[in-house]
């Protein structure tokens, strides 16, 4: 692994005896366009591009969206995974988020857990990935999205999760800790702490979503391709030494 990229993680691998070629940008999620982050992610996928002969798989973290037409743009929008939807767009080049569903990711970890901590785990990760991102809601207005979209998701849970639920199970979980704090939401979701239930369910996700995107790089680099990743540097510094090993 290499940090030729200050604060973020790189790895490059290959090439093989087919000419394939691996490279793993490991991001710090934000929004903000002004981050050095975004010209170091154009240099490293000019670099991929100019050293890939075969043909190229693209994957990355995040929801794929139509994105704006403007680089910056597509950034305040969408972070890193605008920024490699609109660097893909230019090269036409396909962007893959090669996970599984956003149903199916709940669907597991309710059958591993209670589905009333499943729920809580999954909004206290988006909000604490909110404080990451500048300018669009207030920290209500994020609960207030976050729990409306958890709604649709109420089959799987066996419940809606609501405002009035969320404040009764932060409660039951943590007292008069104040749910606002960002420490407090980014030390309960952080994957690598056995502290709670919530890094425990947290961890079972990660875990879940790393064996996942390795499949689809595997199956992709079977089938002959390059590959450029972009994802948060916990999951490159989860999956490197399984990617060496694929990738001698």
């Amino acid at each position: 692994m290499s940090k030729q990229f200050p604060e973020n993680l790189i790895l490059k691998l290959g090439p093989n005896s087919e000419k394939q070629i691996l490279y793993f940008f490991g991001t710090r999620h934000t929004n903000d366009y002004r981050d050095e982050q975004f010209n170091y992610i154009k240099q490293f996928w000019s670099e991929f591009l100019n050293k890939s002969e075969r043909q190229k798989s693209v994957f990355v973290e995040g929801a794929i969206h139509e994105i704006p037409q403007d680089y910056e743009e597509a950034i305040r929008w969408y972070g890193e995974t605008g920024a490699i939807q609109w660097l893909g767009r230019e090269a036409g080049i396909k962007v893959i988020r090669p996970e599984p569903t956003e149903a199916g990711q709940r669907k597991y970890l309710c059958a591993k857990f209670d589905s009333k901590l499943v729920a809580y785990a999954v909004i206290a990760q988006n909000l604490a990935s909110w404080f990451s991102h500048i300018g669009k809601t207030t920290f209500d207005e994020a609960v207030n999205q976050v729990l409306k979209r958890e709604a649709g998701y109420s089959e799987v849970y066996g419940f809606v999760p609501n405002k009035e639920w969320l404040v009764s199970q932060h409660k039951e979980l943590f007292g008069e800790q104040m749910f606002e704090d960002k420490s407090f939401l980014v030390s309960i979701t952080d994957p690598t702490k056995n502290d709670t239930a919530i890094n425990k369910i947290v961890s079972a996700r990660s875990k879940m979503r790393n064996e996942n995107i390795l499949a689809e790089i595997k199956k992709a680099w079977e089938s002959g391709k390059s590959i450029f990743i972009v994802y948060g540097k916990g999951h490159l510094a989860a999956l490197e030494s399984y990617l060496r090993d694929l990738i001698p």
